[in-house]
Parts: structure tokens; sequence; C-alpha cells
């Protein structure tokens, strides 16, 4: 089968590799769609350890192909997304839901289990959730970033009346404003430089899109609320924005880093001491939050297509993430299959 695989630090090739096999408690999926990931870019970008031919994507969603063994409760074709891990499933951080720290944790698409760019990946049949037949597969495929979303914004003491800085439009930036906005958050004001960012996060919900460099997202959530930001999400992960996250919010605010910075930093802490900031840093997702944003979608309590702003073939993945690494009018990209 055609996949896109990692073959060292700044390349991207599309190769064939052998189809997989559904082995005990596994599933093989016809993947429908596989969007790229910031972490994806980051993983080409640095490495991280990753072998030569390492197919990659996490993002996805697709139908039954094959079943092994053992595993129940699915049939074929069955539409779906999974967990793009394989965790033990009996460790303590796996039975309170938060199986990213089982210490047994083995990844799809980055450099331990294969991924989803791809025509079929093997997933394990526990990390599966169905897909109800009005969440169409490019949504399925949209789970998981915006579990990401929810799982900062579920850090977060989010009421009514309150208002949010999300730093970043990308797709994170976006998951973690329509996150915000679905869990009551009055007043979200988005801090971001790209012209097409800024009008999609508007389509998507913000209050106002602030370029940082011309005005202070801060003082434009203070001109709706009155007050400071009481919320802060840092969805960029570069080098200062933690300690810009930090002058905006208010006094006894809090700060939820999403975003992943690949080098140190630093703060001023008594920044923080003076105002009693709360800082605070969320990993992924856990299985609940995949199934609550799997009903929002199916509920139309939100709407995330919009975040799609390219469709591409497997071919086209290395040419795409050469052209990512320019700052676009990208947000989400989606690798879509026949199906």
């Amino acid at each position: 089968m055609k996949a896109a695989v990692f073959k060292k630090r700044d390349e991207m090739a599309v190769i064939d590799v052998p189809t997989p096999v559904a082995g005990a408690g596994e599933v093989v999926l016809k993947v429908h769609n596989c969007g790229i990931c910031g972490s994806d870019l980051h993983a080409v970008q640095y490495g991280i350890g990753m072998p030569a031919d390492t197919v990659m994507g996490h993002e996805f969603c697709g139908e039954i192909h094959s079943l092994g063994t053992g595993v129940n409760g699915y049939q074929l074709g069955d539409r779906v997304t999974s967990l793009p891990y394989v965790a033990c499933g009996v460790c303590t951080w796996c039975k309170r839901d938060d199986a990213m720290h089982c210490s047994h944790l083995r990844s799809l698409g980055l450099g331990q289990l294969p991924g989803a760019y791809a025509e079929y990946v093997a997933c394990s049949a526990a990390s599966l959730l169905k897909l109800p037949a009005n969440v169409s597969s490019r949504a399925g495929a949209l789970v998981e970033p915006l579990s990401v979303g929810l799982h900062g914004v579920n850090h977060a003491s989010i009421e009514p009346g309150m208002g949010v800085v999300v730093m970043g439009a990308g797709p994170i930036g976006l998951s973690t404003l329509i996150w915000a906005k679905a869990k009551g958050a009055s007043a979200v004001v988005v801090s971001e430089l790209a012209p097409g960012r800024t009008a999609l996060a508007m389509k998507l919900g913000a209050d106002a899109v602030v370029n940082p460099t011309a005005g202070d997202p801060a003082d434009a959530v203070k001109s709706i609320t009155g007050r400071p930001p009481e919320v802060v999400f840092e969805c960029i992960g570069v080098k200062s924005t933690l300690g810009a996250a930090i002058g905006m919010v208010g006094r006894h605010g809090q700060i939820v880093v999403i975003g992943v910075c690949m080098e140190s930093d630093s703060i001023f802490p008594l920044s923080c001491v003076m105002k009693e900031v709360q800082i605070n840093f969320a990993l992924a997702y856990t299985r609940g939050e995949f199934q609550e944003t799997i009903d929002a979608l199916s509920k139309g309590v939100i709407d995330a297509t919009p975040m799609i702003t390219d469709v591409i073939n497997v071919d086209q993945v290395p040419a795409m993430f050469t052209a990512l690494k320019r700052p676009g009018t990208q947000a989400k990209v989606m690798v879509e299959f026949p199906h």
C-alpha cells in the first residue's frame, strides 16, 4: 500500500509499504481521512529519534476492513476513529482514563507503531470509538485535535461572563476557541498574526482577533467584559509566549499551556507571584474527552469543519510538509483517501 513516511530530518517521502494484518485484539482500518498535526511537523523538523520509513499520521478515522481474534462489539464496515496509541489498560493511569501517562503506551505515527498517512492502519480495538452516521469522516478525523482543545479547556475553570484570550489560531488554538465558547466564556479574543487565520477564527466564533504586534489582546477582552482576561490559553508553543501569557492574564488568573515549546524558555516569576497566577500544562486528552467531542459534533454543539482549509491526497504530503514550514493561511490540512 502507499504511505507517507519520515525519511530523515526535514524530509518526507511516499513509498510502498506492506498492508497491515490485524493481530489479536486489533482491527485494520481502511483510512478515510488523516489530519496533519503540528506535532508531525515538529517530529520531522527535529527527528525525535524516529527511524527512517516511519509511517506518520495520528489524527484519523476510517472504516473497519478486517478484525483480529478476540475483537467484540465491532463489525466490518463500521466507521470509527481511534485514540492514536496502545496502552496497557490495567495500570493506575489507564484505570483513571489518563492513558497518555501509561508507562507501556505505544503511539501511532511517531515511530513506535505505523500511523495513518496510509491506505490502511492497524489499531487496538480498545482504542476505537464509533462515529455516528451524521458525523462525516472529515469531522471524524478532527476528533483528535478537537479533543486536545477540550482537554486544555477542561483544565480551566471557565464560567459564564468570563473573558478569555486564546494565543494562536492554528488548529489547536481554533479547537480551544470552539470549546471555550461551548463551555460558556462570554468573551473569547484570539491573538493571531496571519490574516487568513484571523478570518477563520472570526468564522468559528471569536469575539475579536488581535494582531499582537499592533494591539493588546488583553485590552480587547477588557473592552468587552470590563476586566482583564481570567484565562489565557497558550496554543503557540514558541519561546516567549508563556511570558506574554503571564503579562496578559488578570489577577488570580489562570494560564493553560497547550502549545508545545521545543526549546528552553524563561519567565519572570515575580510577575506570577504578584498576580497569584495559576499555570497549568495540558497533555493530549482522555478517552472520555474523545467521546464528548464525538457527541458534541453529532448534536451540533460544535462545528469544526471550517477548520479544514486544505484537502490533499497522500502523494501531496511531502510537498505540504515543506509548505507548512512557512507561515500561511492553512489551518487543518486533511489527507483524504478514496472511500
